[in-house]
């Protein structure tokens, strides 16, 4: 189709037309430049600047209230609160505008529009977990904590990562009373292991274990799986090591790397040895390229394999780590025992020490040139205040740094008992 205009009527129709365009190109054009670097502001002037330039946009409105509100100038107060107020009513359909609201009126120390905020959010979103956060924490500061607990549960059972915030909340209040938490929050496995998780944090490691036991069948889910390790390395680290290998029992994937009190894991050497990542009680290498480590089916003590080691070192301090941690009855007397047969030019043997000082508590004969398995024996007590010892391979008979050693060794059956 073909307009004319060449009548003044239809020029100015056309003028018309143009101008309006123009001026809604110019009116969103200025409100989405507005809306867009508001979100992004990190000023309040700019924030400012752009409520000038799009005022009827909340958004502008509540990002000048974000940013007023960090300044934590008194001042600056009262206007976040005036442009939370805005915002909320130019969205009063947005539950994030009315929450907002709430939490500035709350701090400005209104309580009744506080509560008045609070609960539209929650009217505009019954089920959301934060909305319910929110104002059973303000139920709870304004003493009306029977109410705020029942909202607080609400929101652990829509979001369940506000648990360990609940539980160490509800523990506060309540000093401490761990049942109350299960009473308010619920006895379920996310309970009692948010439980866990705040009794590793205090320290209180026999209460985190009592927590975690009740987690029942639960506990082996792999949600729950840092949670366990984190448990077991704070029992290691506090000389827990019973409690920690019956941690680690109830374990699925660990339940195999703790062989009981007063036993050795993989003492007859017939899995094989993890160079890293290995378990609490299992066989640790430590870093470094002496001793070579393995295992051989070149004629051993018993069963397919024995373990072999490979020396050809200066240094006795180049000799790396192999080492293992075996919970033990405190006090109690035990015997290791084992075989080896070796090639060795210079001497090693096998120390039992004191898990906490490293002190040594007993060493086995030095593992000297020996053709054929040859029997050891170490007999030692275990620490009275701690229940763990380690079992070490260390050089023997070095008088200074310089003490080379040279050739193999095979170790095999190593097991240990108590007298």
């Amino acid at each position: 189709m073909i307009i004319k205009t060449d009548s003044p009527l239809s020029r100015i129709i056309l003028g018309a037309a143009v101008l309006a365009c123009l001026c809604l190109i110019w009116f969103f054009g200025k409100w989405s430049f507005a809306n867009a670097v508001s979100v992004r502001a990190d000023l309040p002037e700019i924030a400012e600047l752009m409520i000038a330039l799009a005022p009827s946009d909340p958004q502008t409105h509540f990002a000048a209230a974000v940013l007023r509100e960090r300044t934590f100038d008194p001042s600056d107060a009262e206007i976040s609160l005036a442009e939370y107020d805005a915002s909320t009513a130019l969205t009063p359909n947005n539950y994030l505008s009315w929450l907002a609201l709430g939490k500035a009126l709350e701090r400005a120390g209104d309580a009744n529009a506080a509560e008045l905020a609070f609960k539209r959010s929650l009217e505009l979103a019954p089920n959301y977990a934060d909305v319910q956060w929110a104002y059973g924490n303000w139920l709870i500061r304004s003493g009306r904590s029977t109410e705020g607990f029942a909202m607080i549960r609400l929101a652990v059972g829509g979001k369940p990562e506000l648990l360990p915030a609940a539980t160490s909340m509800v523990m506060q209040l309540l000093d401490g009373d761990s049942e109350q938490v299960r009473t308010i929050l619920g006895n379920t496995p996310d309970v009692n292991a948010a439980l866990t998780g705040y009794f590793i944090g205090q320290k209180r490691l026999d209460e985190a274990v009592s927590a975690w036991e009740r987690m029942g069948s639960a506990a082996v889910d792999i949600k729950y799986r840092a949670l366990s390790d984190s448990l077991v390395a704070q029992l290691a680290a506090g000389y827990r090591f019973r409690l920690a290998g019956k941690t680690m029992s109830s374990i699925a994937a660990d339940a195999n790397t703790f062989p009981g009190v007063g036993r050795i894991t993989n003492g007859d050497f017939e899995s094989q040895i993890k160079l890293r990542d290995a378990k609490l009680f299992e066989w640790q290498i430590g870093a470094g390229t002496d001793p070579q480590i393995g295992l051989s089916e070149g004629q051993p003590h018993g069963g397919r394999y024995c373990l072999l080691l490979i020396f050809n070192t200066m240094q006795a301090a180049e000799m790396r780590p192999i080492t293992q941690t075996v919970a033990v009855e405190p006090s109690s007397l035990y015997a290791v025992e084992g075989f080896y047969r070796s090639e060795l030019k210079g001497s090693v043997a096998l120390e039992i020490a004191d898990a906490s000082t490293g002190k040594s508590l007993g060493r086995s004969i030095p593992f000297g040139p020996q053709a054929e398995w040859s029997k050891f024996r170490v007999e030692f007590q275990a620490p009275g205040s701690i229940d763990g010892v380690i079992i070490r391979l260390v050089r023997d008979g070095c008088i200074s740094s310089v003490c080379p050693i040279s050739g193999k060794l095979w170790i095999d059956d190593i097991s240990m008992s108590a007298r």
